[in-house]
């Protein structure tokens, strides 16, 4: 299947759940195992799990909408990506975002 329709798949299947991303330590680069910790000091939560993520990118620097599989599972009706359409609370993106180091074959999701 790939990793995109598998991730887009998971989400399917477990659509009615809650995800916590821990992202008071990041590891930017070629993580998880080979990345450089990075201080971010944040908690991203909630039951739209694309949402979840695309808020994670934006935070990391990373475009959503460059992302595959975050555009598939906009694309079937699974999640939102868009900005200005995602409900936020507690501090703003722009907050807290962190410039996160990407490996070379990652560099065009950055965001403009």
């Amino acid at each position: 299947m790939g990793i995109s329709e598998s991730i887009v798949e998971l989400n399917r299947i477990f659509r009615h759940t809650f995800a916590i991303v821990d992202g008071i330590v990041g590891m930017e680069g070629n993580g998880p195992i080979q990345g450089t910790p990075k201080q971010v000091g944040v908690l991203v939560m909630g039951s739209d799990l694309p949402s979840v993520d695309a808020t994670c990118c934006r935070i990391m620097g990373i475009d959503p909408a460059k992302v595959e599989y975050l555009t598939v599972a906009a694309d079937r009706g699974l999640g939102v990506i868009e900005e200005g359409h995602v409900e936020q609370r507690g501090e703003s993106i722009k907050s807290v975002a962190t410039k996160f180091e990407l490996i070379d074959s990652f560099k065009q999701l950055r965001l403009a």
